[in-house]
């Protein structure tokens, strides 16, 4: 975790607090709210497809009789567009909730901003995108929502080049709204190989069992996933059927993210950004002033 720079700019006395249906619109809570329920139609989707058509893994002895291949059932098709759509409609309602925030800032108390055609919420990687953002309509708002929106900026806590939730948050919705659909996929998580499955035909023969699983291949329906190399001929010991842990992934740039455990960190870290953004940053003296950004990480290639 890495620690935010002081902020430059300084905290300006009484903080105004924005409640939605009292002194602020509801927008930003509602759109972040859809997105959770998004978060969670994706995870009750997963979770009735390996319900409904549970994925296994046979062990296939080979012809050499010398090991055992592990070749990946799935008896159901995986339903990748269908997560894609809601991991997409997720993402979007997280990031309109700060353009619905940046557009209530701009019109709190009556104001009426001279360019509203050019609102919305800036994500900026150094200071002069926050500059071109303060010039373009950001300097008209109150002082202290000038502050919020500045904190916030990952240049402001991230070494130049290091992915930002909030960058990432908008680049894939960029990606979703206007580009392609999001890839998306299922793929083995962890396999349990604990019990006997073979024996050696010579009962005096001395070998090492060695498990080589492939890294070149994508999970899906008679896929060889890897091998148990026995080093000398068996026979097996029954039906092998494993149950292996299953995960949906998204690929994006070259990287490949758990997307429950990302969902996971932009429901938590969006909701966090938008209270900070509505009633500013706890006192320095409370335990919880201290913000600290979430890492977003991805899976080992």
């Amino acid at each position: 975790m890495i620690q935010p720079e002081p902020d430059d700019q300084a905290q300006p006395p009484g903080q105004i607090h924005l409640v939605g249906g009292v002194n602020f619109s509801t927008w930003p809570d509602l759109k972040w709210a859809r997105g959770n329920t998004h978060t969670k139609a994706l995870e009750a989707s997963f979770v009735e497809w390996s319900a409904s058509a549970p994925v296994s893994v046979e062990g296939v002895l080979r012809d050499d009789r010398q090991g055992i291949d592990l070749v990946a059932s799935v008896p159901r098709g995986i339903p990748k567009h269908e997560w894609a759509l809601l991991l997409g409609d997720a993402l979007h309602n997280f990031r309109s909730a700060f353009d619905a925030l940046a557009w209530g800032m701009a019109h709190f108390n009556d104001a009426q901003p001279s360019k509203p055609k050019s609102i919305y919420f800036p994500i900026c990687n150094d200071q002069k995108q926050w500059n071109d953002a303060v010039k373009s309509w950001v300097g008209e708002l109150d002082p202290e929502f000038q502050h919020r929106l500045h904190v916030l900026q990952p240049f402001n806590y991230l070494p130049p080049g290091m992915l930002s939730l909030l960058r990432m948050l908008h680049d894939l919705d960029i990606q979703d709204k206007h580009k392609d659909f999001l890839t998306v996929s299922a793929d083995m998580n962890g396999l349990s190989l604990d019990g006997a499955f073979f024996k050696y035909e010579d009962a005096d023969v001395v070998a090492t069992p060695r498990l080589e699983m492939r890294t070149d291949v994508k999970f899906g329906d008679g896929v060889v996933l890897g091998t148990l190399h026995a080093g000398a001929n068996i026979e097996t010991l029954g039906r092998m059927i494993l149950r292996p842990v299953m995960q949906v992934q998204l690929t994006w740039e070259g990287q490949t993210f758990d997307v429950g455990s990302m969902l996971t960190q932009f429901v938590t870290e969006t909701r966090r950004h938008l209270d900070i953004l509505m009633h500013g940053l706890a006192p320095l003296d409370d335990g919880e002033g201290e913000w600290l950004p979430l890492d977003v990480e991805s899976l080992p290639s």
